[in-house]
Parts: C-alpha cells; sequence; structure tokens
C-alpha cells in the first residue's frame, strides 16, 4: 500500500513539475534542491491575520519586466508590492534641458497594477542621478536666495509631474533617499546631513551626478519642501517614508538610525512636515564568523527596536545579502556565487529567516510596512553591476529557486503544503522503513535531525524539516 502511495505522489509531482515554471522549482537535477518544487508562491505565506498591512516587495528592473515574460510573471505570482529599481528616479525621467518624459512610469504604474501589484515609489528627492547639468544651470551665479527658489521650482515640477504620470496610483514614496551622512556632528550628537563639501566620492554614489539640494536650500527645508509638495501633488492618502542604509551599523552602536529619528523629529518641528515612516536599506552580509554574526544580529534587532520607538510605520525596503568567510574579518572580501557551498547557502537562508522573524517579533502589526528584497536574482559578474558576481538573489540568473527562498518561507512562517498529513520533526518518527525525497528517492540518512532542510516521506507521512 505504501509502495503505491510513492508511486501516486510520484505522478502527482511529475504532472505538477510539468506545468511549473523554472521560478517555481529548485535548481534541475540536483536533489538537494528538489524540496523547493513544492513550495508555493512567497506571498502565499504572509499572515494576514497576524500581519494585516504586511507587503512583500521586491525590486524591479521596469524594462525587464516589459521584455521578459519569466521575470514578469516571478513579479507577478511572488509579490505584493514592485518598487522601480532606476525608473522613477529623477535622473530617468528628466534629460539635461529639464524635460521630462513620464513614459516608462506610466506603462510601469499601469501595468504592475493591473497585475494586482502595489507600487512603491522610489525616490523623489536624492542627491544622486540627478540632472545635474540642469538643476546646475538654474542655480549658475545666482545669489543663495535665488538659488534656494529656483530649486523649489525645479523640485515643485519634478514631483507634479510625477505624481500626475502615477495616476493617484502609487500610495507610498521614499520621500527622501539617503539623507544621513554617517558622520560629523550636527551639535546635537547627531550626524549630520550628506553635503557636497563632506562627500566622500566613491563611497556611495551608485549612480553618480550628484546633486545636493541641502547644499541650496538647507538641511530643514530640502526635507519640509520635498513633504510639502509630495503632499500637495500626491494622494490624500499617500505616505512618505525617509529611506537610509547601515542603520543597523554595529560599528556605531546604531547611531544613524538614532540621528535619522532625531533629524525627523527636527524636519517635523515646524509642525507642518508629517513623515509616516522610515526605511531601512539592509545592504548586509552574512559572515562565517559567529562572533561578527551576533553583534550584526544584536545591531539589528536593536534597529527594529529605534524605530519601532519611533512610532513611525517601519519597512526593510532594499535588502540584500553578501556572504563573507573568515574569522576577525569584518571588512572582508564578498565571496562569489560560483565559490559558495551548498552550506554557506543554507547558512544565508537561516540569516534571511532570522531578520524576516524578528522584524514580524520587535515591530508591532500596526506599524509594518513590509519587506522589499532588492534583488530578484543572483547579479552578474560584470563591470558595473550592483554587488557584482554576488549571491544577493532569492533565484539564481538562470531563475531557478535557491535555498534562500525557503529561509523566506520560513521566516513568513510559511511551511510547504501537501495532500499528505503533515508531522512535526520534533515529534517521534519511525524511519526504520526509509526517508524519501518527494519524488521517492531514498536518502542515506536514517535520522531526522540529520537531514539538510526540505520535505520528506517518511512512514507515510509528510516531514518539514
Amino acid at each position: 500500500m505504501k509502495q503505491l502511495l510513492m508511486c501516486v505522489l510520484a505522478a502527482s509531482l511529475t504532472t505538477t513539475m510539468a506545468a511549473q515554471e523554472k521560478f517555481e522549482q529548485g535548481k534541475p537535477n540536483n536533489s538537494n534542491y528538489r524540496y523547493l518544487d513544492n513550495y508555493q508562491a512567497l506571498k502565499d505565506y504572509i499572515n494576514y491575520e497576524k500581519n494585516p498591512t504586511f507587503k512583500l516587495g521586491i525590486g524591479t528592473t521596469v524594462n525587464d519586466y516589459f521584455t521578459n515574460q519569466t521575470f514578469r510573471n516571478l513579479v507577478n505570482k511572488n509579490f505584493t508590492e514592485t518598487v522601480a529599481g532606476n525608473a522613477m528616479k529623477m535622473g530617468s525621467c528628466v534629460d539635461a534641458n529639464g524635460n521630462m518624459n513620464f513614459a516608462n512610469v506610466k506603462r510601469y504604474v499601469q501595468a504592475a497594477t493591473e497585475a494586482g501589484l502595489n507600487v512603491y515609489g522610489h525616490t523623489l528627492a536624492w542627491h544622486s542621478q540627478q540632472p545635474n547639468a540642469w538643476l546646475r544651470s538654474l542655480i549658475s551665479g545666482q545669489s543663495q536666495q535665488v538659488r534656494h527658489d529656483t530649486l523649489i521650482y525645479a523640485m515643485d515640477k519634478w514631483i507634479k509631474g510625477m505624481m500626475e504620470a502615477c495616476d493617484g496610483k502609487v500610495k507610498a514614496w521614499d520621500l527622501v533617499n539617503e539623507a544621513i551622512a554617517g558622520d560629523g556632528n550636527d551639535g546635537q550628537g547627531n550626524y549630520t546631513l550628506q553635503h557636497s563639501d563632506a562627500y566622500k566620492k566613491g563611497t556611495w554614489d551608485v549612480g553618480g551626478d550628484a546633486f545636493f539640494w541641502q547644499d541650496h536650500l538647507g538641511d530643514l527645508d530640502y526635507v519640509r519642501q520635498a513633504c510639502r509638495l509630495a503632499r500637495k501633488y500626491g494622494p490624500e492618502d499617500v505616505k512618505l517614508f525617509i529611506n537610509d542604509y547601515n542603520l543597523e551599523s554595529d560599528w556605531d552602536d546604531n547611531k544613524k538610525v538614532k540621528s535619522l529619528v532625531n533629524w525627523i523629529k527636527k524636519w517635523e518641528a515646524d509642525g507642518e512636515t508629517h513623515i509616516d515612516g522610515i526605511g531601512t536599506q539592509m545592504h548586509i552580509c552574512c559572515f562565517e564568523d559567529d562572533n561578527t554574526m551576533n553583534s550584526i544580529k544584536q545591531h539589528i534587532t536593536t534597529m527594529f527596536e529605534v524605530m519601532a520607538a519611533s512610532g513611525k510605520l517601519c519597512r526593510i525596503s532594499e535588502m540584500d545579502m553578501g556572504y563573507v568567510r573568515g574569522t576577525n574579518n569584518r571588512w572582508g572580501d564578498k565571496i562569489k556565487t560560483v565559490q559558495l557551498t551548498e552550506a554557506e547557502h543554507q547558512k544565508m537562508a537561516d540569516f534571511y529567516e532570522w531578520i524576516i522573524k524578528e522584524y514580524l517579533r520587535v515591530i508591532p502589526a500596526e506599524q509594518q510596512w513590509g519587506i522589499c528584497q532588492w534583488c530578484p536574482t543572483d547579479v552578474p559578474d560584470a563591470q558595473y553591476m550592483w554587488r557584482r558576481g554576488e549571491p544577493v538573489g532569492i533565484w539564481d540568473l538562470s531563475y531557478y529557486r535557491k535555498h534562500v527562498y525557503a529561509g523566506f518561507v520560513r521566516g513568513l512562517g510559511g511551511q510547504a503544503t501537501s495532500g499528505i498529513k503533515q508531522v512535526e520533526a520534533s515529534k517521534t518518527i519511525n524511519a526504520q522503513k526509509g526517508i524519501y525525497t518527494l519524488n521517492g528517492t531514498r536518502v542515506q540518512a536514517t535520522s531526522v535531525d540529520k537531514l539538510p532542510h526540505g520535505i520528506y516521506i517518511v512512514d507515510g507521512k509528510k516531514l518539514v524539516r
């Protein structure tokens, strides 16, 4: 009878596999990845009873969303929110003469919303990827007051144009991106804002064409004016976030996130400006060294606690993860994807699981906006690529699921489902008659605790390890 059950199960699996797209499967021809074939789409594991406002987002290359059917299906089926990596930044929409073109934005927003996705806007105010030549031409040779007023005109034109292009469909934005310098002293013990005279070129200039609005508008008016215009032209219920990186920093005991919260208080002190939320980018690494990992985890927890205590909405905005080997190697070289071992892939999956669970544990449900993974796939090892050659994706470059996919599922509190009764790995199980993968292959292990993470058949029951 049990032999018949395995045959039926294998036949059923074969039928399911035939209908699956590649992004719904683990790496082919590798038994270590077969357990991934049985997972549902990631968004199916969101627990809306506990986390009713939670959104699972993905950084999206808009051109790929238009032209690559596999990629578009991957995004639409697995996520509830999409964020354009570059297409909605000022430098992508405004040319050197100040001409604005929102054709791609309109097409993207319409396509994504028709697919049932929320579109999160990124970004209205930033110092990088700006129409540098146009902005500088506007203020060249002008007095401080004229420069200020002229840039308010330019910001008004830009934000109005973007909000009209989005037609009320984009309900949340990174209002200001990467404002905090990460060094300096504002006179109150906080880090200063980034400025051109203190800017360390190359440290985070991912897009080039830096133009520091705050040089001319001032540290307070820069954010207050952007907020005023976003609320003037945006939807009535628009949510506005301040987004920044290194908020989980252990090297300065989370000083950057503490500084950001204090800057928000200063921006809001006029009684008119209101910031709805904080976004933490979390471009991070998993480390072989346990001491380093423990320090990083402690400061991720502290970051979430500081964000929650602010009373603002809290969002992980651009999460991706590399890997560093060695002991006492905090700033060591990141390992390329091709060098990563199976055990290291699994360790990264476990770290993703921990981060998601910690976010859901620390951030109150009413303050949870959600989590956005920045890189859907690993990155090619090519010049000018973001985190080139690193294992930063949930899928590999061929769009097959990696072990971190299971880490996301476990983090969200989900497990794969099938028609077979499920038992917990901690309960007594009779493994004397063998342990099998879902395609009927017997594994060598004779004890459940020796199994890697996955889904198995033991004594006619499904086991999630």
